[in-house]
């Protein structure tokens, strides 16, 4: 369809001759016709431009609730910590964040398994009943990736403990999930001579500056230790193990002991400042 008739003058056998700009008039009094063609010209273009404008309008109000552009969820400034131990750069956290109850669960496990597989106390009974195959360390432990090499361990911490006569205590600096079902934490490990029960040297049982201090002076030997764990839910359902959690892997490498040093996500009243 040819669109030739919007530009062509009605009256064809008018002596005026139109175009975009003036030629020449029979009839002076209506200058305006001078312009026809460009005023119709202009008139589809002017058409044409608020049909994209109703349908740009249109694409930006489809889209507009099903993208989330508010400002309450963007960050407009990003704050990082550095761990001098590990040598990376990590996120600042949040004051109130967001955890599921089965990370909670988790966590709170892994935090007991680390103090009962390293922890060494002077009563027998409750050595046994930790370390033995009923214990919460076989509970939670893979029997042929991970306590069966323990039971070695166990054994040599055991007569090293009862030959110097010491006892062993666990302060747990931190433990988070890095991914997946792999966690890594931080933790020391005390040897104290062998404690007065009416007199103990240090009954403290947090990580307070007071507890930590009075842990260095009177320890015989102090080490810190980096942790890496993986655990799966593929161990069989008991009684103590009701979600069958089981402990992959443990793997432990020494760190040095830094002073003034600082961890990560730990509470600024429980930093120890030695």
């Amino acid at each position: 369809m040819r669109l030739g008739f919007l530009f062509a003058p009605k009256n064809t056998n008018s002596p005026d001759v139109l175009g975009a700009y003036p030629e020449y008039m029979q009839v002076k009094a209506l200058p305006e016709r001078r312009y026809m063609k460009t005023a119709r010209f202009l008139a589809v273009i002017i058409i044409i431009n608020i049909a994209l404008t109703i349908l740009i309008a249109s694409f930006v109000i489809y889209s507009a609730d099903r993208v989330d552009i508010s400002i309450a969820n963007r960050r407009a400034v990003n704050l990082y910590t550095i761990d001098s131990s590990r040598k990376v750069i990590l996120p600042a956290e949040y004051e109130e964040i967001t955890v599921s109850a089965s990370r909670l669960y988790i966590e709170s496990i892994l935090r007991d398994y680390i103090k009962y597989r390293n922890e060494i106390v002077w009563d027998n009974a409750a050595m046994q009943k930790r370390w033995g195959s009923a214990g919460p360390v076989s509970v939670f432990s893979n029997h042929k990736q991970v306590y069966a090499p323990f039971q070695a361990e166990a054994d040599l911490m055991y007569n090293e403990s009862r030959t110097k006569g010491f006892v062993r205590d666990v302060h747990i600096y931190e433990l988070q999930r890095v991914h997946g079902n792999t966690w890594e934490g931080v933790f020391d490990t005390f040897d104290m001579p062998i404690p007065n029960a009416f007199n103990p040297l240090c009954p403290c049982e947090d990580n307070s500056k007071t507890c930590i201090e009075c842990k260095t002076q009177n320890a015989l030997a102090r080490q810190r230790f980096r942790v890496i764990i993986r655990i799966n839910q593929n161990g069989i359902p008991s009684s103590t193990n009701p979600l069958g959690y089981q402990v992959q892997t443990y793997n432990v490498l020494y760190m040095p002991v830094h002073e003034k040093e600082k961890y990560w996500d730990t509470p600024s009243d429980l930093k120890p400042e030695l």
